[in-house]
């Protein structure tokens, strides 16, 4: 399993500075995610769309955190699902309420998910040659 972090609070400051024009990442990114999002929903719903979209081809699953409550990423949420590259997200929302038992729980099953569907692919794979 691979672990990708894509938001960090210095990019965060720097996409929320002036200099959020020139940045070339959240402009490829906004590009991905163009065909779902059509319009700007704030925070970081074009961002969370668009990493999807990206890492399509190199993962084999998203787990998608957001807080309690935010409405850009409530949007992505539900888009992520119909967008063209079908990979699994596992969508997990955070409060202090949150339980790590829970969370631990969710993240095991959907990582046993992915690797069966892998499995499954292999196989499908192996069929055809």
């Amino acid at each position: 399993m691979r672990r990708t972090r894509s938001t960090f609070f210095s990019e965060w400051t720097k996409w929320s500075s002036f200099l959020n024009a020139l940045n070339d990442e959240k402009k490829e990114l906004k590009r991905f995610a163009q065909p779902y999002l059509k319009r700007d929903v704030g925070g970081h719903g074009f961002e969370s769309v668009g990493e999807k979209v990206r890492r399509a081809n190199d993962y084999d699953g998203i787990i998608h955190l957001m807080p309690f409550t935010c409405m850009p990423e409530v949007i992505a949420q539900n888009i992520m699902p119909f967008t063209k590259e079908s990979i699994p997200v596992l969508t997990i929302t955070c409060d202090e309420q949150m339980g790590k038992a829970g969370r631990q729980t969710r993240v095991e099953a959907f990582i046993d998910l992915l690797e069966r569907r892998r499995k499954g692919r292999l196989q499908d794979r192996a069929l055809l040659l």
